[in-house]
């Protein structure tokens, strides 16, 4: 990570609520507006969700901006993850929802996943 760390937080159920007011108050700083906003903090929720349900601890969040970009980081412990965006009767929306509306890179393994979700801020 380069650049100017905006929040740092432990992810577990109890969390969850503060983190999108927190992600969306951050982004909001950092430069993200309007519909660009909503997408932005809806797609950092999704992999939140998903890193308390499915997965183990570590979970953490870390968002920052670097150059015209906002990004954000949700690494957890385990146990990995598909990757692409599939969609089941039973879930994976998530994922999907995630590379609709944001850049997305993850990086999976036994030992864990990281999502990356970013957003260009729009310059003046």
């Amino acid at each position: 990570m380069t650049g100017d760390l905006l929040l740092s937080l432990e992810l577990d159920q109890m969390t969850v609520p503060e983190v999108r007011r927190s992600v969306h108050d951050c982004a909001q700083a950092a430069g993200l507006s309007g519909l660009g906003l909503d997408d932005y903090v809806l797609a950092v929720h999704e992999a939140v969700t998903n890193a308390v349900r499915y997965a183990q601890s570590p979970r953490v969040l870390r968002l920052w901006l670097e150059g015209a970009r906002v990004l954000c980081e949700v690494s957890d412990g385990g146990p990995g993850i598909a990757v692409g965006p599939t969609t089941t009767p039973t879930g994976g929306r998530g994922l999907w929802l995630m590379h609709r509306l944001t850049t997305i890179v993850v990086s999976t393994a036994p030992g864990g996943t990281t999502v990356r979700l970013s957003a260009g801020v729009p310059q003046l």
